[in-house]
């Protein structure tokens, strides 16, 4: 099978459409959901193993309407159906009511048995929510959680507590929100250097998706695929644990990953980012020499305006505290690259492909995030005696920029929506709404209120939820921390 999967699939694949749901209706099948990222290992085996299994084949062919879906693409399809990893499978009805979500890669007979008797299989994160259960909502409540899961013997927030397990994924915006905290400061060290153990390349530079300290085989606990968002929150994360520290380890790893995305991510003739680079057991078993001899693992050259913009906003606030005016350079750059290739009178688009293609419009991750870069991007500027106004942050306009919001604003939902789409239902994400306490967090008051848009009903917006990751959230909190515009 092609790397790039569905090439030479024998399921007769369908992308997302809403008629779906009436074709599906009328030809009395479920909808198969699969969703998947070119960069992810297990979606790979799970491709391979189960999915293009032919009794598997045949049921998804014959008995369900089955439906590709690329997780960066749409990331809007992919959390409102509550994906919290990869490969993920939802089943509907013609109604849109889920039958089953799993995540994970499982056996071929097990998919069968699921595909054949329609069971109704729910497991995402290892723990769902119950009714009674209340999300967390305060500081203190999440700090309380945060000490539950936290083991001191393996430097992690790993453990379980009443609020259940985290996901194997690393959290650094919440690593990010615990360096400010006075009664985690004996714990940050050991946990910064864990996380740097775990997950950090050392030759290419850059951070691994996942490390799995459960899994026996040694081959499979490295995930060993890289994402741009990911990269920035841990870049942003390690220079504040410089400057917080002064440990010198801290500023070579953000250095390292500055350099990752320069050299890997960067595309200098078109002067944006890419967005992962795949995964490639391979190579990265290779002794160092050899890797340089070795074409390294592809990038997926599509640009996100949301992850983009994580880049970009990472790298200025580098800039700030490393005084590096080529990180400046960088960012000014790519921010401009984004505003040209993404921007919209009313915003901006959500991705835009390797041929110059552009994609969905009226995703608001991709509207906060360039914003959030805009201001960090201003903030460098001065701190290195830059003017902003020969820079992408020229005009930061604050109200304006808030004012392209408000069609997103949903009356019944007293919140801003996920998506502009008639043909959804609207609703609400954490890490959106975090994102958007964060951006409000820079801006002044009197704009903020000369606006459409209520920090407060922001406030109300930002708890999590069992089964969740903290760092949904911890941006949000990390923003309450500082002051909403408005808050006494």
């Amino acid at each position: 099978m092609s790397e790039d999967y569905p090439e030479g699939s024998q399921i007769d694949w369908n992308e997302f459409d809403s008629e779906l749901f009436e074709e599906a209706e009328e030809q009395g099948r479920p909808l198969f959901f699969y969703f998947h990222g070119q960069w992810c290992t297990w979606c790979i085996d799970f491709q391979n193993e189960s999915l293009e299994n032919p009794m598997v084949v045949e049921q998804l062919n014959e008995e369900y309407v089955p439906i590709l879906v690329d997780l960066d693409r749409r990331a809007d399809l992919f959390t409102r159906y509550g994906g919290r990893g990869l490969p993920f499978v939802v089943i509907t009805t013609p109604e849109d009511d889920v039958i089953s979500r799993f995540t994970g890669h499982i056996r071929a007979d097990s998919l069968y048995r699921i595909l054949e008797e329609r069971q109704r299989v729910v497991s995402v994160t290892g723990r769902e929510e119950t009714p009674d259960e209340e999300p967390i909502d305060s500081i203190d409540g999440f700090l309380d959680m945060l000490d539950q899961v936290y083991v001191a013997d393996d430097d992690r927030l790993s453990g379980s507590g009443l609020f259940g397990t985290l996901s194997k994924r690393p959290q650094p915006w919440t690593y990010h929100f615990l360096l400010t905290q006075e009664e985690w400061q004996e714990r940050m060290p050991g946990m910064l250097d864990q996380v740097a153990d775990d997950l950090f390349d050392p030759v290419d530079g850059g951070f691994f998706f996942f490390f799995d300290f459960d899994q026996r085989d040694p081959d499979r606990a490295l995930e060993t695929s890289k994402r741009l968002d990911q990269n920035a929150a841990f870049l942003w994360m390690f220079a504040r644990a410089w400057e917080t520290t002064g440990k010198e380890r801290y500023r070579d790893i953000a250095e390292d990953i500055a350099r990752w995305m320069r050299e890997q991510m960067w595309d200098p003739d078109q002067r944006r980012f890419g967005n992962s680079q795949y995964a490639d057991n391979e190579y990265y078993r290779l002794d160092p020499e050899e890797r340089e001899a070795t074409d390294p693992p592809r990038v997926d050259r599509t640009t996100f305006a949301h992850t983009s913009g994580q880049a970009i906003a990472a790298l200025a606030a580098g800039a700030r505290i490393f005084e590096d005016e080529d990180w400046l350079e960088l960012a000014n750059t790519a921010l401009r690259g984004v505003d040209a290739y993404l921007g919209l009178p009313a915003g901006f688009l959500h991705a835009v492909d390797a041929d110059g293609r552009q994609e969905m419009e009226g995703y608001l991750p991709a509207q906060i995030w360039p914003e959030i870069a805009r201001q960090e991007l201003h903030k460098a500027a001065r701190a290195l005696d830059r003017d902003p106004a020969d820079t992408a942050a020229a005009n930061l306009d604050p109200q304006g920029r808030l004012d392209r919001l408000e069609a997103f604003f949903d009356e019944d939902l007293n919140a801003h929506a996920e998506r502009l789409d008639d043909e959804l239902d609207p609703w609400t994400e954490v890490p959106t709404q975090a994102a958007l306490a964060w951006w409000l967090h820079y801006l002044p008051a009197e704009d903020v209120a000369a606006s459409h848009v209520d920090p407060e009903a922001v406030r109300t917006q930002l708890q999590i939820r069992p089964g969740a990751d903290p760092d949904d959230v911890a941006l949000g909190f990390f923003a309450l921390q500082r002051g909403l515009p408005g808050e006494e």
